[in-house]
């Protein structure tokens, strides 16, 4: 009877244990839920947007100050020496922050700098060269640009002992190589084509873009490089360009031209030349042929040994033939065009025509009908 009664009890021990590891499991697990969700909910909230450029610059509130970009104004990537230039610096604060200080720096050198309640200075490179009036700490105004501008440029922004910035590539070009650097021989007779350039005081180091272009495949045949760029004592550099071209390297090739272009790689700009080289291929084809007849053609050819643009083709008649059409035809633009008089009406292609062919063909039909009439009577008889 001892014994039930402590089996009795021993059981409800371990229901009242179970039930008590059942709560305090239930419990811990709500718990961890509950911490998850505060969690995820304070970091959520360490995250915010400034009211001024919602949805565009997500920030970290221990950030007061972001700076943004670093702009040129203008609609090219790069700056002509002697030209101006605005650098403009975006950037984002709290309300409850003020910008005490904004510093530009060119490759690390300080050449700027807008101070709260302050004139605003120049310095280094820029010394001289900015318009001070204007009085906006985002904005930097170059009067007019030179080689020596060139560089990064960064923008430090200052707040209540906070610091952000960002930074950009000043590109200043100094366009010296112009169209007269240029020179250019064609020689017809013995179909070279000859091509030097010299150029000097160039800015920043150009690479070329050079080669024989075919136009009806838009495309490059070959490629050809400078002869020398050489770096002066000056910083710019000097570019010569030396080539001859003769025909019997481009015989399969009738519609060519000479491409040459300096460029910096990365922006739009270029300066160079495109010549048509060895002239105008001329007609391909024969002027029209013609039968009972010939023509007589001027014999200049070109390069390609085809009859030039404005050869002439003059059409006879052999003896005892009428001619009809236009007796002249002129090689244009690859075409064969009739030119000069028509004579008895217009003809697609000239025509020597036999005046008695008329009579020959009637006197034919006749004698035909004759000779059927003969054999008729023959045969009735």
């Amino acid at each position: 009877m001892a014994s039930s009664s402590g089996e009795v009890c021993c059981k409800s021990f371990q229901r009242e244990a179970w039930v008590w590891g059942f709560s305090l499991i239930k419990l811990l697990v709500l718990e961890q839920r509950k911490f998850n969700y505060n969690s995820q909910d304070r970091s959520a909230r360490i995250f915010r947007v400034d009211r001024n450029v919602k949805d565009l610059y997500p920030k970290i509130e221990t950030f007061s100050i972001t700076v943004t970009e670093v702009r040129l104004v203008s609609q090219l990537p790069y700056v002509i020496n002697g030209d101006p230039a605005v650098l403009t610096c975006h950037y984002i604060i709290d309300t409850n922050e003020v910008v005490t200080e904004v510093e530009w720096e060119k490759d690390d050198v300080l050449v700027y700098l807008w101070t709260l309640d302050e004139p605003p200075e120049a310095k280094d490179v820029l010394k001289g060269h900015v318009d001070l009036d204007i009085k906006s700490p985002s904005t930097l105004s170059i009067d007019a640009v030179n080689m020596h501008m060139q560089g990064t440029y960064t923008c430090r922004v200052r707040t209540n002992g906070k610091t952000a910035h960002n930074e950009l590539f000043l590109m200043v070009i100094v366009d010296a190589c112009q169209e007269n650097s240029w020179k250019t021989h064609t020689d017809m007779i013995h179909c070279t084509e000859t091509f030097n350039m010299h150029c000097i005081g160039i800015f920043p180091k150009p690479s070329p873009a050079c080669g024989v272009y075919e136009e009806k495949s838009g495309r490059f045949l070959n490629s050809v490089p400078f002869d020398s760029v050489n770096k002066l004592a000056n910083g710019t550099y000097e570019v010569s360009f030396n080539r001859k071209f003769t025909i019997q390297e481009w015989k399969n090739h009738t519609d060519i031209s000479f491409r040459c272009y300096m460029m910096f790689l990365g922006t739009p700009w270029r300066r160079g030349i495109a010549h048509k080289m060895f002239g105008d291929a001329g007609c391909k084809d024969n002027p029209p042929s013609i039968r009972n007849g010939y023509y007589n053609m001027t014999e200049e050819r070109s390069c390609w040994g085809y009859p030039i643009d404005g050869s002439h083709a003059e059409y006879h008649c052999d003896e005892g033939h009428k001619f009809l059409g236009s007796a002249l035809y002129t090689c244009t633009d690859g075409s064969w065009v009739p030119e000069g008089v028509v004579v008895d009406g217009d003809y697609e292609f000239p025509i020597c025509e036999n005046p008695n062919a008329d009579g020959v063909s009637k006197c034919s039909q006749n004698y035909v009908t004759v000779l059927a009439l003969i054999l008729f009577i023959i045969a009735w008889t």
